[in-house]
């Protein structure tokens, strides 16, 4: 005794349908025929791919990562080099209005990915810098990390914090912002890879 379900029932009838579809459809010459519906591969539909990848590690020093008439057009002070969690070189500037951590990742290889899933929107970046895609992490109310992706593999981490004093500039009321458009100073800086 064979017991049909409405699943079972649903299944066998979508399938002879499409046979039915895919058995009438009009027949071509054997010419094959491009694609017009646009990008179908796996890394057009990741959120997460670069198209363009920038070399961040034709920058040795992070504290190069910007230009001196971008750190003057900032106010940003002399640069002090650090290290960052993953153990490369970091730069910050600091005074008494901003504080700026530049970090970039070129050994995890893991690019964005890994900050996506922990502090993105479900996996996918929340930040688009320039047209790369970033996410920002860290956000309070006086303070915002951007992470941007530079290739599939590499990143680099713009934080910015306000300072004492620069509470009363009302560029720095969003922080995020701030840490987004320096970002995109990194990227004007780096040479395609």
């Amino acid at each position: 005794m064979t017991v049909h379900t409405t699943r079972t029932t649903l299944a066998v009838t979508a399938s002879v349908l499409l046979l039915g579809l895919v058995g009438c459809s009009p027949a071509t010459g054997g010419e094959p025929e491009p694609s017009t519906g646009g990008e179908t591969t796996a890394a057009a539909s990741d959120p997460l791919h670069i198209d363009k990848p920038k070399n961040l590690k034709a920058v040795a020093d992070p504290c190069q990562l910007l230009t001196s008439a971008q750190v003057q057009q900032l106010k940003a002070g002399t640069p002090a080099p650090g290290q960052s969690e993953w153990g490369q070189t970091s730069c910050t500037w600091r005074n008494q209005e901003l504080r700026i951590d530049i970090s970039p990742d070129t050994v995890q290889g893991q690019g964005l990915r890994w900050m996506a899933k922990t502090a993105g929107d479900n996996g996918k970046p929340n930040a688009n810098v320039n047209g790369y895609p970033g996410v920002r992490y860290g956000v309070s109310r006086g303070s915002c990390g951007t992470y941007v992706g530079t290739s599939d593999k590499d990143l680099f981490l713009v934080y910015f914090q306000t300072g004492s004093e620069g509470s009363r500039n009302p560029e720095y009321a969003d922080p995020c912002a701030m840490s987004d458009k320096i970002a995109g100073m990194v990227l004007e800086n780096l040479p395609q890879a």
